[in-house]
């Protein structure tokens, strides 16, 4: 998950802790990936709904491919599923809604790029209206999640450029597919 992606998901799940539960998949697409930083990157999520997995074989990330139809490994992806969803067969059930922040080569639909707004909506479709936010607004959440998104990447200080998100993306392409 990027710097952005993962301000944008923990604030979700401050405000919605009592409807979403999170899973989030680590994986080494990066060249600073690893275990160590999988580990201190799921630390601010200490407290929330959310279980954190290191994939360093890229597993989950090829299973999650195999059902988007993706061209490469999936990451930097975030799902939605409806309340009750489970995953009973070899490859996991197929998102009632996601987004994702990768180059057009990978094959995600460009119309999906992460946009907190649109994510928001559809969670909200999904849940219904017994869903509210603890402490902002509906209105206001979209615009607040893109904050904490942007707020989290300055104090992590972007270290990486499109340049290198293509580096990983023609790496993954190489990965073999289970």
């Amino acid at each position: 998950m990027c710097v952005y992606g993962q301000g944008l998901v923990r604030k979700l799940l401050e405000e919605f802790q009592d409807h979403l539960k999170g899973f989030a998949v680590w994986l080494p697409m990066m060249r600073n990936d690893s275990l160590e930083r999988a580990e201190a990157e799921a630390a601010p999520f200490e407290g929330l709904p959310v279980v954190h997995v290191w994939d360093a074989e890229h597993q989950v990330g090829n299973l999650f491919a195999k059902t988007l139809r993706l061209k490469s490994t999936a990451w930097d992806f975030y799902f939605l599923y409806p309340p009750g969803a489970t995953w009973d067969d070899d490859e996991p059930p197929q998102p009632a809604f996601w987004m994702h922040q990768l180059p057009a080569a990978s094959g995600a639909d460009r119309d999906l790029v992460l946009y907190p707004t649109r994510f928001l909506q559809e969670l909200f479709r999904l849940f219904g209206d017994g869903v509210e936010p603890k402490r902002t607004s509906r209105e206001d959440l979209g615009l607040q999640l893109h904050w904490e998104g942007l707020a989290n990447m300055t104090r992590e200080r972007a270290e990486y450029t499109l340049e290198h998100v293509h580096e990983a993306f023609e790496a993954s392409k190489t990965v073999r597919r289970i």
